[in-house]
């Protein structure tokens, strides 16, 4: 990641995880870290994805909803910047 709009989305990312797992420490996780691995659950993914759609004003479709694209920062960042390049957007 090295765009300037890369890193504030990785920021925010980073901000949405905490909210939802408050012992997400985004300072000790590495943007490939696979989530699952730490102490996100898969009810907790589904909360941080529902904020996820409303922080960034994006639509996850159902055919999306597949763990392993949201499975570390980075994946997560590349997903989002996506999404609001097909919707001709950003911040």
């Amino acid at each position: 990641m090295t765009s300037h709009h890369e890193r504030e989305l990785l920021d925010d990312v980073s901000i949405l995880l905490k909210s939802v797992d408050g012992t997400f420490d985004p300072q000790r996780i590495a943007p490939d870290t696979h989530l699952l691995s730490l102490t996100l659950g898969s009810l907790q993914l589904l909360e941080f994805l529902n904020r996820l759609e409303e922080r960034f004003s994006i639509s996850i479709p159902d055919e999306d909803l597949v763990v392993d694209r949201f499975s570390t920062l980075e994946k997560i960042v590349a997903y989002v910047a996506a999404r609001q390049a097909a919707a001709g957007g950003g911040r």
